[in-house]
């Protein structure tokens, strides 16, 4: 099986998780699909998180391999193709709303027009001068979201996105999700996914298995 006929994230017999002796994901043999919305699924603690983090390479399987397009996922070519959106905002508390908009698009080769116009789609236009130490806990959410997928990319994991969000920025979120479906792929988690979320696959986690659906 070759990259360009494979799946965009290739699980090869993978074993691993954070605590030794105690693995989360075990001999794991899977792929996500190139296009589409992807939705890991699936009760607490069956390792939907656990996953997103072998996707971004941050965490390393004890046994087997993960590959971005052929490619370990936790190399710096694999790092370009990939968004990786977690749960908690990591932002900088004394750096504006803008210059983490800037930051990001900049970082990720973008267009800052772009991104700032992004951000009026999610009704940060007021907030763009304040430090993001300042924002609440649903403002600081928008800008995690856009900071973390800023530029061109095949592959984005969005891991609970909607939460603290407002209606409008739920809405702005669901389109864009839509229009990146179309050509790359979108793995998502989200305990209660929002009525107008297009699911094109579902891939279910449980203590005892893993599988595809």
């Amino acid at each position: 099986m070759t990259a360009s006929t494979a799946g965009i994230v290739c699980f090869d017999r993978v074993t691993g998780g954070w605590t030794e002796g105690s693995p989360v994901v075990r001999n794991l043999t899977a792929q996500f699909e190139r296009v589409g919305v992807t939705i890991l699924a699936g009760p607490n603690g069956t390792g939907k998180s656990t996953l997103a983090e072998l996707i971004s390479g941050y965490l390393r399987p004890w046994e087997g391999t993960v590959q971005i397009d052929g490619l370990p996922a936790h190399s710096p070519l694999a790092r370009e193709r990939r968004r990786i959106c977690r749960t908690a905002p990591a932002l900088f508390g004394l750096m504006t709303v803008r210059d983490h908009l800037v930051l990001s698009a900049r970082s990720a080769g973008g267009d800052v027009a772009r991104q700032l116009a992004r951000a009026e789609a999610m009704g940060l236009g007021p907030w763009l001068a304040e430090n993001a130490g300042t924002l609440s806990s649903g403002t600081a959410k928008k800008l995690w979201y856009l900071f973390c997928t800023a530029g061109d990319f095949d592959l984005t994991v969005l891991d609970e996105p909607f939460n603290a969000l407002d209606a409008a920025a739920v809405d702005a979120v669901l389109e864009e999700v839509g229009g990146w479906a179309r050509s790359r792929c979108v793995v998502l988690i989200a305990h209660q996914p929002p009525v107008g979320l297009a699911a094109d696959h579902t891939f279910v986690l449980s203590p005892w298995a893993v599988r595809g659906v």
